[in-house]
């Protein structure tokens, strides 16, 4: 009897003593099914200029490199960076911007990159650290199928992981505007069940 009273200590105690650590676990984004993944090091290849350091995480749904799909340029990606990062519209706007002029190759003038920022009010109830939320009109480029002018739309969810000394980045992007009833934004809010 003695053995298994000592056994249910240890195991309460490991219990206890994880449950912590699980705070510290990367977040992961979900996969729904048919999308691409793609996981990486921050800053991509084409934009090794930028100063953070990190990882993302990017899905693809079927229809993205199809420009007659209703999820053409239709994506999450989730950046998790070291320190306490990008709080401000200035480097948001910069990681933005830099980030798409590499991924256009030399086929669009950075120069004409036109971004429009607003900051979105929070509800009461987020109590995470650095929390905010920008909604950003992006006038780009579209490298993959057009290679025309495009406008794409995106909701920038971010805050701070104190435990992980890193801040998180959720941003929801597609060339439809923005629209509570429009299906595939309804799909892509379904990611922000990683802001926590």
């Amino acid at each position: 009897m003695r053995l298994s009273v000592s056994i249910l200590a240890t195991v309460a105690l490991l219990v206890t003593i994880s449950c912590p650590l699980s705070a510290a676990e990367p977040i992961k984004l979900p996969v729904p099914e048919g999308w691409r993944v793609e996981n990486t090091a921050y800053p991509p290849p084409w934009a090794q200029q930028l100063p953070w350091k990190g990882r993302l995480q990017l899905r693809f749904p079927p229809g993205f490199f199809k420009k007659d799909d209703a999820y053409f340029w239709s994506y999450p990606i989730l950046y998790q960076l070291a320190g306490d990062v990008l709080a401000s519209d200035k480097d948001l706007q910069r990681a933005l911007r830099d980030y798409d002029a590499g991924l256009y190759g030399g086929q669009f003038p950075p120069e004409k990159i036109k971004l429009t920022l607003t900051t979105v009010k929070l509800p009461a109830q987020k109590k995470l650290q650095g929390y905010s939320m920008r909604r950003v009109k992006f006038e780009g480029f579209d490298p993959f199928q057009t290679k025309a002018p495009l406008t794409t739309y995106l909701d920038v969810y971010r805050w701070y992981r104190p435990d992980q000394k890193q801040t998180a980045i959720l941003i929801l992007r597609s060339a439809r505007p923005h629209s509570q009833a429009d299906p595939v934004w309804k799909k892509l809010r379904e990611f922000r069940s990683v802001v926590k």
